[in-house]
């Protein structure tokens, strides 16, 4: 998946689907913590983020980019 409206709809929706949220109401620049998550739903997001690219992401990776936004940004291999 390489265009950004879609990598930023897909990790939105793996999101709301971790956070039992409409994905709507996902915040793009708040952290994952912030926004209602824990390390075990960070666990479950990880493994579908990991879905969505050829990268192999590391938990610790969704640590130094907490946000949908710098998600995508990581994704996209922009960091």
């Amino acid at each position: 998946m390489t265009d950004e409206d879609e990598l930023l709809e897909a990790v939105r929706d793996a999101w709301a689907e971790t956070l039992g949220i409409d994905a709507e109401d996902v915040p793009v620049d708040q952290g994952f913590f912030d926004a209602g998550g824990n390390s075990l739903l960070l666990l479950l997001l990880w493994e579908q983020l990991n879905e969505l690219t050829a990268l192999e992401l590391r938990a610790t990776d969704l640590f130094r980019h907490p946000t949908v936004g710098a998600q995508v940004k990581l994704l996209a291999g922009e960091v």
